[in-house]
C-alpha cells in the first residue's frame, strides 16, 4: 500500500474511531465491538500530520492519479457530519415512488458552499497570478523577450487552433452551453469580453481591443477564406515604441476574467454535461478531455514534504518541487497513464454515470442544462445549482424505477460538482483569450516565421513551466481557502470529542464515588460516627460539578478508603467484558466451524487501554493523617492536609 493510501486509511480510521466515541452507543457490547478499528494511529498522527501526509510522490511509480482535493474531500467528509444520521428506511417525502431524504444531503451541500466560497477567494488573485507567471516566462531568464522589447511588427495572422485550448470558438454563444462558456452579455463590467467578440467577428466586421487606459491594443478581423484572424495595430501607430511588457499589463488588466458565477456554471457543465442540442461540438468535447487530462495530472502533484508539521507553514511554493516531477512530461496529451478513460468516454457518449449508485447510467438530457441556464438568470446561483441537480437526481431515480433514492443520486451529483469546481476554475482562467497575446508574442519574437501555424498543444508545451505554475498557484489558493473553512468543522468535531471525553470522565468519577461509598457502608458502624459530613461532601462535589467547568475532584475524605479496593486487573476486565458479550448474545466461540476473532479483538482493546493507563494516567492522593515521629513526640498531620500524585496499579 502506498504512503498516501496508508496515511489516508489511518486518518479515516482515526476519525471513524472518534465518531464511534461521540455516537454514545446504547450497550456496552455495541461500544466494545464497533469502536474497534484496525490500525488506528496515535493522536500525533491525527493532529500533527501536515497536509502533505495525504499525498504521494508521483515521480516513482505514479500510483496516485487521484487529485489532492479529492483525497482531502474524502477525509473532510468523515468529520463534517457527526450528528446522528437518519436510517436508510427513514424518508421525509415520497414522490412518484422515489425516496427523498434531504438530511442525507446536508453535509454535501455544506461542502458545496465551502468549495464555492473557496473559488471566489481564488478568483480574487487569478489575474495577478496569470500576469506574474506569463511575465516570468516572457521576460525573465530564458524568456521569449526582454523587459525592454518593443513591437516592430504591426500585423500578424492567427488561427483559432493556435490559442483556443478548449475550442470554445466552435460553440455559438447563444446556445445553452454557449451561455455557460462565454462571458455574459451583461452586465457591462468595463472589461473586454474577448471570447465573445472574437466569435461575433465570424459574422463580419472588426473587433478592437481597447484597454482601460484608453489604448487600442489591436484590431481583429476574421478572414473567412483563410480561416484566420488578422491582427493589426500592435505597434499602436509607432513602430518600435510600444513595449511588450506594457502591452501584457494593459491587456490582462482590461480583460474580463470569470467570476464566481461563471465558475459555478462551468462546474455544472462538467457535472451534468449537455446533450447534442446544447451547442457543444465534438471538437470541444475532445479538447475538454485533453485539458482535463493535463489538469488531473498536475492536481495530483504534491512535491516533497515540508520541514514542519504545521499546515500554516505550507504554501504553494514549498509544496511544489519541480526536481521531483517531470512536469514537461505531463504536457504529453496522448499520455493516458493513470487517466480514467471511462470518464472521457462518458462525455463522448453523452452519458451521466452515478459511480456511488452501482454505476447507474442515464443519457444526458438537454433540458437539464437548459433549465439551469434559465434558473441561473433568475435566481441566486446557489439556489439554481441545487434545483437543477435535484431535477437531474429525480429524473435518474425515476429511470431506475425508484430502486435508487433521489438523496443518494443527489449526493453523487453534489460530489461530482464539488470536485469539478477547481477544474472549472482552471479551465475558465486558461481560456482562449488568455493565450491570445501569448501566441502573438511567441510568433513575433521566437518563431521568427509569422506565417507558421503553431498548434495550441505545442504552445502549451513551450510554456509548460508558466502554465503548470498558474495551475499550481490557483489550485493551492483554492485548497488553502477550502481548508480555512472546513477546519472550523474539524474544530467543532474535536470539541465534541473533548466534551464527550469530559462527560465520560465525570461518569467515571461517579463510579469511583459509588464504589467508595459501598466500602464506607461496610465500615461506617465502626469507623464513622456521623454521616452528615459524608453526605455534605458528596453534595458539595455534585453541586460544584454542575455549577463549575473546572475538572471534578473526588473528595479527599472518600479517598481514605481507596486502598481497600483490589486494584485494576486487565485480565479481570477482559473476563468481565466476555461475560457481558455473552449476556448480550454476542457469540465468542467458533462460528460454523470457523474461528471467531471477537475475543482477540476484545483482548487487543483491553491491552491497548492498559498500555495507555500505564503510560499516561495518574492518580491524585491525599494522606489520611497521623503522627510524624520526632524527638519531641512528633507532629500531628491532620487528615487531607497533604496531597500527592502517583500511578495506578
Amino acid at each position: 500500500m502506498s504512503k498516501l493510501k496508508n496515511t489516508k486509511k489511518k486518518l479515516i480510521s482515526r476519525i471513524e474511531g472518534i465518531k464511534k466515541i461521540s455516537d454514545d452507543p446504547k450497550t456496552l457490547a455495541d461500544n466494545t465491538s464497533d469502536s474497534y478499528l484496525g490500525n488506528i494511529p496515535s493522536a500525533e498522527d491525527f493532529v500533527g500530520k501536515k497536509l502533505d501526509a495525504l499525498k504521494k510522490k508521483r515521480a516513482q511509480k505514479k500510483e496516485n492519479k487521484k487529485d489532492i482535493f479529492s483525497d482531502l474531500l474524502e477525509v473532510v467528509e468523515q468529520f463534517l457530519g457527526t450528528e446522528k444520521k437518519s436510517s436508510g428506511n427513514q424518508t421525509d417525502t415520497v414522490q412518484s415512488g422515489t425516496t427523498i431524504n434531504p438530511v442525507k444531503n446536508k453535509d454535501k451541500k455544506r461542502l458545496t458552499q465551502h468549495a464555492l466560497s473557496a473559488s471566489d477567494t481564488t478568483l480574487s488573485q487569478a489575474k495577478e497570478i496569470v500576469v506574474k507567471r506569463l511575465s516570468e516566462a516572457l521576460f525573465l531568464g530564458d524568456g521569449i523577450c526582454g523587459t525592454e522589447s518593443v513591437f516592430n511588427v504591426d500585423a500578424i495572422s492567427i488561427k483559432p487552433e493556435e490559442f483556443d485550448v478548449l475550442d470554445i470558438l466552435t460553440i455559438d454563444p447563444e446556445t445553452s452551453c454557449g451561455q455557460i462558456i462565454y462571458e455574459p452579455k451583461s452586465p457591462d463590467k468595463n472589461k473586454e469580453k474577448v471570447n465573445r467578440e472574437l466569435y461575433n467577428s465570424f459574422s463580419g466586421g472588426t473587433y478592437t481591443f481597447t484597454s482601460n487606459n484608453g489604448k487600442d491594443l489591436f484590431t481583429s478581423t476574421w478572414n473567412q477564406t483563410n480561416q484566420e484572424f488578422q491582427i493589426t495595430g500592435l505597434t499602436q501607430g509607432a513602430t518600435g515604441v510600444t513595449k511588450v511588457q506594457d502591452f501584457i499589463n494593459d491587456y490582462y488588466s482590461s480583460l474580463e476574467l470569470p467570476d464566481g458565477e461563471a465558475i459555478a456554471k462551468t462546474a455544472m457543465l462538467l457535472t451534468i454535461q449537455g446533450g447534442g442540442k446544447c451547442g457543444k461540438s465534438k471538437k470541444f468535447d475532445a479538447s475538454l478531455n485533453n485539458l482535463d487530462r493535463l489538469i488531473k495530472k498536475l492536481l495530483s502533484i504534491c512535491g516533497s514534504e515540508t520541514k514542519t508539521d504545521e499546515l500554516k507553514n505550507q504554501n504553494a511554493v514549498n509544496m511544489f518541487d519541480e526536481s521531483e516531477e517531470d512536469i514537461e512530461f505531463y504536457f504529453d496529451f496522448d499520455d493516458v497513464e493513470g487517466i480514467d478513460l471511462d470518464d472521457e468516454d462518458l462525455r463522448y457518449r453523452r452519458v451521466l454515470r452515478f459511480k456511488d449508485c452501482y454505476n447507474f447510467e442515464i443519457d444526458v438530457d438537454d433540458t437539464h442544462i437548459e433549465d439551469f441556464v434559465y434558473l441561473v438568470k433568475n435566481k441566486d446561483p446557489k439556489q439554481a445549482i441545487n434545483e437543477a441537480l435535484n431535477k437531474v437526481a429525480t429524473d435518474a431515480s425515476e429511470q431506475s424505477d425508484g430502486s435508487l433514492s433521489i438523496s443518494d443520486l443527489l449526493n453523487n451529483l453534489l460530489n461530482n460538482f464539488i470536485l469539478s469546481l477547481p477544474k472549472a476554475l482552471i479551465m475558465s482562467v486558461l481560456s482562449a483569450k488568455v493565450f491570445l497575446p501569448l501566441i502573438m508574442i511567441y510568433k513575433i519574437f521566437k518563431q521568427m516565421a509569422l506565417n507558421v501555424v503553431i498548434n495550441i498543444k505545442e504552445l502549451m508545451k513551450k510554456f509548460y513551466k508558466a502554465i503548470s505554475l498558474i495551475i499550481k498557484d490557483l489550485f493551492w489558493i483554492f485548497i488553502r481557502a477550502f481548508w480555512d473553512l472546513v477546519k472550523i468543522d474539524l474544530i467543532a468535531f474535536v470539541t465534541k470529542l473533548v466534551q464527550k471525553i469530559i462527560k465520560r470522565k465525570y461518569k467515571r468519577y461517579l463510579l469511583i464515588i459509588t464504589s467508595l461509598l459501598a466500602l464506607l457502608k461496610k465500615i461506617s458502624e465502626t469507623e464513622m460516627d456521623s454521616c452528615y459530613e459524608i453526605f455534605q461532601t458528596i453534595l458539595d462535589t455534585i453541586t460544584g460539578a454542575i455549577n463549575m467547568k473546572t475538572p471534578l475532584t473526588v473528595p479527599s475524605f472518600l479517598l481514605f478508603v481507596a486502598d481497600l479496593a483490589p486494584g485494576y486487573s486487565q485480565d479481570r476486565a477482559f473476563l468481565n467484558i466476555v461475560e457481558r458479550l455473552e449476556s448480550a448474545g454476542v457469540p465468542t466461540g467458533p462460528i460454523y466451524g470457523e474461528s471467531n476473532d471477537v475475543l482477540t479483538l476484545v483482548k487487543s482493546v483491553i491491552d491497548g487501554h492498559t498500555e495507555e493507563e500505564d503510560a499516561n494516567s495518574f492518580v491524585k492522593i491525599v494522606l489520611k493523617g497521623g503522627i510524624l515521629p520526632g524527638p519531641t513526640g512528633g507532629a500531628v498531620i491532620p487528615p487531607a492536609l497533604i496531597s500527592g500524585v502517583g500511578k495506578k496499579f
